[in-house]
Formats: structure tokens, C-alpha cells, sequence
């Protein structure tokens, strides 16, 4: 009866064991995901609260780059000897914005965050909603797009603008198999985006932002760089590109005289003389030196976040007024 007694007590207290061992896993098993789910929200707290920070130091160069354009007037009426004294370049960059050239600003923190910030004329390319057939030959033709494209992609264009739902000859409306394929009707209104030409028959990414050559196709060099939505048509020579400047169909001749004015007249880039002056338009309507329309790109910057808001900004008399939005996080 002992030896029996003593083997089912060894066995209860093993039996014990095992379950303790058990609970003890199961204890483990549940403070470790409560850990992991501690230290997991306590990463991504710290994730919104930097790109938080990112966004509002973007937001910050956003007032500071309009607190530039308030003070346009006031920069213009400054002599070149007072800007010695201008703290950050504040008064340059109003200077620069007044006459419609590119500036660009800096402003860093001491807890490690920044801002930067450009200042630029929205009209420094071509007006895609105004040009007209014999405008996207020669820009297309400067591209090496394929010429047989040509005819199919501006009547596609046309269309796409147009009111009213009659077909060009080689044009596209919502009836087309291509826009019941994707799903959505032609505009029939003007573009609001450079990038909206993407959802237009026959255009598309190779168009838009280049395409390297193959065994089959040429290089097609990208053509949304140069161009824009904004403004009266009117090219600002004082911020716009060399590439820009060729598709208005401007001379060598003529771009080499722009882009030695635009260093004023000491020769030097990047100081008070900078710009243009009547004397380099060659009296062409086609051309102008300050905007109506101003693209301000700020960024904020801490910790490794970046955020981005980019933004047009109508000047009227001494006010600005912003007519678009667009904001994110900066993709590395």
C-alpha cells in the first residue's frame, strides 16, 4: 500500500509540475506580446509624432515664404547697400520674387529640424491649356516623339478640352472603348494638372517623363518639365528653363542673351543685380519678366521625416491668394 501511495504522489506532483511549467510558458507567452504591443504603438507614436514635426515645419516655410511675398513691394523700393543687413537673405528673396526670378531659403532649429523653401514663377513654362496645333508639333518634334503619334495625341488632347462630344478625325470621346476600359468620361474643360494629360488617349508616362532608347525605340526626352496650367500663356524668361525657352521656339542667340542677363549687370549669379530687363523681351508679347501666378514648394525636415507642401499662390495688387494645395509625405 506505501510503495503504492508513494507512486501516486509522485505522479500528482509531477502531473503538478508540468502544469506549473505551462502556466509559466503561457505567463511568458503573454507578458512578451504585451510587450511587443507596448514597444510596437510606442514606434509608431514616435513615427506620427516626427512626420507631425516634419509637417509642421513645412507648414512653417509655408508662412515664411508668404510673409516673402508680402514684402515684395517693400524690397523693390530698397536700395542694394541696405541688403548688407538682411538676416537669412529675407529681403534678397523678396527682391528675387518681385522680379520674378528663383529663390530659394534655409531655416534650421535647434532641436535639429529645418525648413527649405523655393520660390518660383508657376509661368517659367508653357501653358498646355493655350497652346495650339502647330505649338505641340514643335514640342513634340523637340521630344522625338514618334511623328505618327503627333496627329492621334493632339486630336486625343482636343477632344479631351472640347465641349460637346463630336470626335476630332483622329480624336478620342467618352464613347471610346479606351475610356469605357478605364473607367471614366473625357473632361470636356481644361486641364488642372500637367499630369492629367496621363489620363488622355494616347498620352502616357513615356510622353511625359522621357523614355531611354532600346533595340525598337528612340529616346523620347520628357516633356512635362516645361510645361504648366498657369497663367496667360506668357513665358517668364526670368525663371524659365533653357529647354523651355527652345519649345517657345526661341534662338540660341537669343537664350545665350538671357542667360547672361540674368546675372545682372556684374556678371555674377546669386546677388541684389540679378534679372532681366525689358532689352532682353526683343519686344516679343510671347515672353515676360514677372508672374501672376507663383509656385512656393516648402520642406520640412527633422529627424529623418520629411514632409512636403506644395502650393500657387495668385498675386493681386499687394495680396496673395493660394489656388492650390497639394501636400505628403517625400518618398525616399
Amino acid at each position: 500500500m506505501r510503495k503504492i501511495y508513494s507512486k501516486l504522489n509522485r505522479a500528482k506532483e509531477g502531473a503538478a509540475l508540468i502544469v506549473a511549467l505551462w502556466t509559466l510558458v503561457l505567463l511568458s507567452l503573454i507578458v512578451g506580446s504585451f510587450a511587443f504591443e507596448v514597444n510596437l504603438e510606442g514606434m509608431l507614436v514616435s513615427h506620427k509624432r516626427k512626420k507631425f514635426h516634419a509637417e509642421v515645419l513645412a507648414l512653417s516655410g509655408l508662412e515664411y515664404a508668404r510673409a516673402i511675398l508680402d514684402k515684395q513691394q517693400e524690397a523693390k523700393q530698397l536700395e542694394i547697400e541696405d541688403m548688407d543687413e538682411d538676416k537669412d537673405g529675407f529681403m534678397q528673396s523678396a527682391l528675387y520674387t518681385k522680379r520674378g526670378l528663383v529663390s530659394t531659403s534655409s531655416i534650421k532649429f535647434e532641436n535639429g529640424g529645418k525648413f527649405d523653401i523655393t520660390i518660383e514663377s508657376a509661368e517659367g513654362g508653357l501653358n498646355v491649356n493655350l497652346l495650339n496645333r502647330e505649338d505641340w508639333l514643335d514640342i513634340f518634334e523637340m521630344a522625338n516623339v514618334p511623328s505618327t503619334d503627333w496627329d492621334e495625341m493632339i486630336d486625343c488632347l482636343e477632344d479631351w478640352i472640347d465641349p460637346g462630344d463630336l470626335h476630332s478625325l483622329n480624336g478620342a470621346e467618352s464613347d471610346d472603348p479606351f475610356y469605357e476600359e478605364q473607367g471614366y468620361p473625357v473632361k470636356n474643360g481644361p486641364l488642372d494638372s500637367v499630369e492629367e494629360l496621363l489620363l488622355v488617349k494616347s498620352w502616357g508616362p513615356d510622353i511625359l517623363y522621357g523614355r531611354p532608347a532600346d533595340e525598337e525605340n528612340d529616346e523620347i526626352f520628357g516633356i512635362a518639365y516645361f510645361l504648366t496650367v498657369w497663367g496667360d500663356g506668357r513665358l517668364n524668361l526670368n525663371s524659365a528653363s533653357i529647354d523651355a525657352m527652345r519649345a517657345a521656339g526661341m534662338t540660341d542667340e537669343h537664350i545665350a542673351e538671357v542667360l547672361d542677363g540674368l546675372a545682372g549687370e556684374d556678371g555674377e549669379r546669386y546677388n541684389t543685380d540679378d534679372g532681366l530687363t525689358e532689352s532682353h523681351l526683343n519686344g516679343d508679347s510671347r515672353f515676360k519678366l514677372q508672374s501672376t501666378y507663383v509656385k512656393v514648394t516648402s520642406v520640412g525636415e527633422i529627424y529623418g521625416n520629411q514632409y512636403q507642401i506644395e502650393s500657387i499662390f495668385l498675386m493681386k495688387n499687394k495680396d496673395s491668394m493660394v489656388v492650390y494645395w497639394n501636400e505628403g509625405p517625400v518618398k525616399k
